[in-house]
């Protein structure tokens, strides 16, 4: 290697001198004079764009096989760089996953669903949970739901699944308020019915049970919406939840009809 720096001292940017200098480093895996010397010999002849390719990816395997997660993803980064859509299907998840251990959703979303598309059979269903939380964190509960329900349903345990069905509570309530709000009553009860049927998230389970009942009463379902209403004060032994007062006036109210249309 120190040869072949004289030699480019001596000769300028010649694309053989480069090439061998490029090529060696990757060998040594040192990252950075890899990058400096294929950028020179790229601008000088981009014929050699498949040899970098062929050596990043080297890098990025040996890498991945040492549990070097940042030299992957930084090879992987500068294979993209040269030639943009070329990291490999079976390397597409561990690079995601490096940027959803980040935070890094934007850049973690297309190479998650570039593994799905590969190969959907064998994703592990720990992928449809990373793939919640990246939905979650970008602000689109529908997909975000849709994948923890199906992380759901495979039945996980611990506090994975806490947080997953956390996350999951929060989005169907969120749909759930848009759907009332847009007049669609029936698509409204069965988000916060979901709501309650997930447990979680804890703090908002009053909220889903006042209304529920606040769509039964408008549906004209009192009986059911009562029964809603209890389950508010139910949740709130000591009476000074958010919606408790509403609660108690709605079941007044119920029942105040009910008596009238007795009389009558």
């Amino acid at each position: 290697m120190a040869e072949y720096q004289v030699a480019l001292r001596q000769r300028g940017d010649q694309p053989e001198v480069l090439l061998r200098l490029a090529h060696g480093y990757s060998h040594l895996d040192r990252l950075d004079e890899t990058n400096d010397y294929y950028s020179r010999l790229l601008a000088v002849d981009s014929s050699y764009v498949d040899q970098a390719v062929a050596d990043y990816l080297a890098m990025a395997r040996r890498a991945l096989v040492g549990n070097d997660r940042a030299r992957f993803a930084r090879a992987l980064e500068q294979l993209e760089t040269v030639r943009p859509g070329a990291v490999p299907d079976e390397l597409a998840l561990p690079f995601a996953r490096y940027y959803y251990e980040l935070g890094e959703h934007t850049s973690a979303l297309p190479l998650y669903l570039a593994a799905l598309a590969v190969q959907p059979e064998v994703v592990e269903p720990t992928v449809d949970y990373e793939l919640g939380r990246i939905y979650y964190e970008l602000n689109e509960c529908g997909r975000a739901l849709d994948h923890f329900r199906a992380f759901l349903a495979t039945r996980p345990s611990g506090e994975v699944r806490r947080d997953s069905r956390w996350h999951a509570g929060q989005c169907a309530f969120r749909l759930a308020q848009k759907d009332r709000l847009a007049g669609r009553p029936t698509e409204a009860l069965a988000g916060f019915e979901e709501v309650i049927g997930l447990g979680a998230p804890q703090t908002l389970l009053d909220d889903a049970w006042f209304e529920r009942g606040e769509i039964l009463f408008s549906l004209g379902e009192y009986d059911e919406a009562v029964r809603s209403y209890q389950r508010v004060l139910e949740l709130n032994p000591s009476r000074v939840g958010r919606k408790v007062r509403q609660a108690e006036d709605r079941i007044r109210s119920i029942r105040y009809r009910s008596t009238e249309e007795e009389r009558e």
